[in-house]
């Protein structure tokens, strides 16, 4: 189960979000443009210009296909990964050059397709059988700029700021989309109560293997709640830190029944 129509993770606007998807992918543009195409990027598969490949064809899952249908999405976080490796052959040849004067073309398209006046809280069919909203689908862009980006900047030893609103409204989508993405080997309930100094504070609830996605009521029991930055809850969700990073960057338990079943949040779901 998605969040409700009423339930708004982080509170935004059109302007906003294509400003900063704007800003995003010119600056992801401008390091791909100079970083040689078979750069190795460190704890990576792919090369730097495969991860622009990469974002090229996730955009051109947003423009080249029926955003209400499932069809080339994947039914389940397993063959997420597949997905992107049959999706980058395309480009295989491709130079880096072409391929980001493609995506500046496919974000016109998008911009023609969702503009700033669209309607934020409509739905579309995402992976595992989930529902994300407008706002969370271009969250995500951002988001999959200014991640990979920062992986080819530190790859080349380079400082790269995602900064914390830029990941709050990335975050939109996981958040969505989380209960579709629960581990058949989850070790057991969890009600995890998420709060950051940019969002709404939000509630994760898993019980009998079902989770649910929505805004937190007040004073509602949880078994942990944590105060989190939003920066680091990205790179946690996308497997660039992981929990002992967290708690180094800030991230505190601030309450909750049963504060030690925080452990079992890293089990309990599964990274596309």
């Amino acid at each position: 189960m998605s969040l409700t129509a009423y339930d708004e993770f982080v509170r935004t606007d059109g302007d906003e979000l294509w400003d900063r998807l704007h800003q995003a992918h010119r600056r992801f543009a401008a390091l791909l443009s100079v970083t040689p195409a078979k750069h190795p990027v460190p704890g990576s598969d792919w090369t730097a210009g495969a991860i622009a490949a990469h974002l090229l064809t996730v955009v051109q899952r947003y423009t080249q296909r029926d955003m209400t249908s499932a069809a080339g999405l994947s039914p389940d976080a397993a063959a997420i990964s597949a997905l992107n490796e049959t999706e980058l052959t395309r480009y295989a040849d491709a130079s880096v050059a072409e391929v980001l004067d493609l995506l500046w073309q496919e974000l016109a398209d998008l911009e023609q397709k969702f503009p700033r006046d669209a309607d934020l809280h409509q739905t579309f069919p995402f992976h595992a059988d989930q529902q994300v909203d407008v706002a969370g689908w271009l969250g995500n862009l951002i988001g999959e700029f200014l991640v990979h980006g920062r992986d080819v900047a530190r790859s080349r030893g380079k400082t790269w700021l995602i900064g914390s609103r830029n990941a709050a409204l990335a975050l939109n989508l996981g958040i969505q989309a989380i209960p579709g993405f629960v581990s058949p080997d989850a070790p057991g309930d969890l009600k995890l109560e998420i709060r950051t100094p940019q969002t709404t504070p939000w509630v994760i609830d898993l019980a009998d293997g079902v989770a649910t996605s929505r805004a937190a009521r007040n004073r509602e029991p949880a078994d942990v709640k944590v105060y989190v930055r939003t920066e680091p809850l990205l790179l946690n969700q996308y497997g660039r830190i992981g929990m002992p990073m967290m708690t180094v960057l800030g991230a505190v338990v601030i309450g909750g029944r049963r504060p030690w079943r925080l452990t079992r949040l890293g089990p309990s779901f599964q990274a596309p």
